[in-house]
């Protein structure tokens, strides 16, 4: 009986640590990796909510991007770019979630512009604005930025079999829009 009352003792005093924004972050992290995107958007929130961080709300947007919680994503991508506007790969993700999830094309041809003239430049950008050029009958230009996807990109990249026979399609197309141009007078 005596032991039970120690053990009882040592249990009650002792406490987990108390959680930190870092180890919130990690067990976000995880749940991230594993998935479990509702538990990783918990931890991420909880981080921020000890500590704000750059990396730790681009992982929340990119959850909850995935999740299919677009006006979120939309509103952390938002915050990201406020505190630096001049990161390509965010803006690169924000153009991404403003065309797939909130169809806001004007927004996110901006977004998706503002990724190809900010470092790293992913060259996906490039494709991914192209595409979305393409769609809307601005073929010269689409034109323009499927090159430069083409150019930058790596040939194992998933897109760039695609980013080929887009450029190729942007051509013809222009070149069907320009036949059927009347002459000038």
């Amino acid at each position: 009986m005596r032991h039970w009352i120690l053990l009882l003792l040592l249990c009650a005093c002792h406490k987990a640590p108390p959680e930190t924004a870092a180890s919130l972050a990690r067990a976000g992290m995880e749940m991230h990796r594993t998935h479990d995107y509702a538990k990783a958007i918990d931890y991420y929130r909880r981080s921020l909510a000890l500590e704000v961080s750059p990396s730790v709300r681009g992982n929340l947007a990119r959850a909850l991007a995935i999740s299919g919680r677009y006006p979120e994503a939309v509103e952390q991508y938002e915050l990201l770019i406020a505190a630096d506007s001049s990161n390509g790969a965010i803006w690169h993700e924000y153009g991404i979630a403003l065309r797939d999830g909130i169809k806001d094309m004007k927004a996110a041809e901006d977004a998706l512009f503002n990724a190809t003239r900010y470092p790293p430049k992913p060259p996906e950008a490039n494709y991914d604005l192209g595409c979305l050029l393409l769609a809307n009958g601005r073929y010269e230009e689409a034109a323009a930025c499927l090159e430069a996807a083409i150019s930058f990109g790596s040939p194992k990249a998933q897109w760039y079999a695609d980013a080929g026979e887009r450029l190729a399609q942007a051509h013809a197309l222009r070149a069907k829009a320009a036949a059927e141009k009347p002459p000038p007078k």
